[in-house]
């Protein structure tokens, strides 16, 4: 009785030319990616140097730059930061901060290298209980404070003798600095629905940019890039 076989079966020579125009695509398919990175790059450097010296300077600011504010020259009239505020009262680890993001103390965050110009505008986030200690930070980094704007979260948070609903929006100016003009001065209320912990609503940026357009601008402990601002953050 004959056992079954295993019958090896040599390749074709198609099977084999068709392999051959496989690879020889996926080695294409990288180069052309490549390709494209550099015509990116070309078409960047193309669409600066091809506009008027006041057009580059304007794309320019619209690149989004990662700043390191230990190791920089460069100055800013407008600063926004939304510090990571360590929290003492937590009862519980899953109600720590520390579970979303790593946290500074004050005199950390009051210790640090704000590279501002000898006129600047200084917008800085707090909430209720951390009051005292953001004007201390405004201070520290050399800001007089002038005033403040609320976010209305649409949504109730926890509180000990309120449940937060809202975070505060500081405003210190640091020299001579103007305010909005009056077809920017809007109201210091804005009500938009909480997202992410802790993230906050990019209306901010974007009506700081409209308003300042012409400053250079800097955000502090970003979590992403925003266009026509520079930033910093290990979120970034």
């Amino acid at each position: 009785m004959q056992g079954n076989q295993t019958q090896h079966s040599k390749p074709k020579e198609n099977d084999v030319e068709k392999e051959k125009e496989k690879e020889n695509d996926n080695d294409n398919d990288v180069d052309d990616e490549n390709d494209n990175d550099n015509d990116n790059e070309r078409i960047v450097h193309d669409s600066l140097t091809n506009r008027p010296p006041h057009q580059q300077q304007q794309r320019k600011r619209e690149i989004k730059i990662k700043v390191d504010i230990f190791n920089t020259d460069k100055k800013y009239n407008i600063i926004y930061a939304d510090p990571p505020w360590r929290y003492d009262f937590s009862k519980s680890n899953n109600r720590k901060i520390e579970n979303q993001y790593p946290t500074m103390t004050v005199d950390e965050i009051c210790n640090l290298p704000i590279p501002t110009s000898k006129n600047a505008v200084l917008y800085l986030w707090a909430t209720a209980p951390k009051l005292l200690e953001a004007l201390k930070v405004m201070k520290a980094w050399g800001f007089e404070y002038k005033t403040n704007a609320v976010w209305d979260k649409d949504a109730i948070g926890m509180g000990f003798w309120f449940r937060g609903q809202h975070e505060l929006l500081l405003v210190g100016v640091k020299g001579k600095f103007s305010p909005p003009t009056v077809e920017h001065r809007v109201s210091s209320v804005f009500r938009e629905k909480k997202t992410k912990h802790s993230k906050k609503p990019i209306w901010y940026l974007d009506y700081l940019s409209k308003t300042f357009p012409q400053s250079e601008k800097i955000e502090l402990f970003a979590r992403q890039h925003a266009d026509g601002w520079d930033c910093w953050g290990n979120e970034v």
